[in-house]
């Protein structure tokens, strides 16, 4: 049997970036930001809210909604 490792957040990011669609992302602590996700690798998010690029820590993230 092969080795596959299936990455479920990798998967749903791409998603999320191919689409170009707004995303609600949840931090931590309660803020709710819209925006679009630009990019992502194992550590951070980069975003595009109104018209500002950000770059989130994955930790820093609780929910994101589609």
């Amino acid at each position: 049997m092969a080795n596959v490792k299936f990455d479920l957040q990798t998967k749903f990011l791409d998603e999320i970036i191919q689409s170009g669609q707004v995303v609600t992302i949840y931090t931590t602590n309660g803020v709710p930001l819209k925006c679009k996700i630009l990019g992502h690798d194992n550590f951070t998010i980069l975003i595009d809210s109104r018209g500002q690029q950000q770059m989130l820590g994955k930790g820093a993230i609780s929910t994101i909604v589609k």
